[in-house]
């Protein structure tokens, strides 16, 4: 009788740890990009007179207080980024003479 059990147990346990917990009902949130506030939001209204300045410390943090971002970050030509989207950030491009060349939300 003993032996039947232990045959029980020894093969049920390896399934029990291959369950998945039961679902539950309560609604679930995508967690935010560290740093990401939902009230600060980047937007693209303010963004079109950009192209064509130099990237100066001035131009850069008149772009983040415009564009309602709460940071910025400048890509120079063949810097490695990241591709995470952040809603609070500014991205703006700049070319060799770090004139910018594009600039968006993310």
């Amino acid at each position: 009788m003993r032996l039947n059990l232990l045959l029980v147990l020894g093969c049920a346990l390896p399934l029990a740890a291959c369950s998945q917990p039961p679902k539950s009902n309560a609604p679930t949130s995508e967690p935010m990009a560290a740093g990401a506030d939902s009230a600060a939001r980047c937007t693209t209204d303010a963004l079109n007179g950009l192209v064509g300045q130099t990237a100066s410390e001035a131009v850069v943090a008149k772009a983040v207080k415009d564009s309602g971002a709460k940071h910025a970050r400048v890509l120079k030509p063949g810097m490695a980024m990241t591709m995470d989207f952040r809603e609070d950030r500014l991205s703006l491009e700049v070319d060799e003479q770090n004139r910018i060349v594009r600039a968006n939300c993310g």
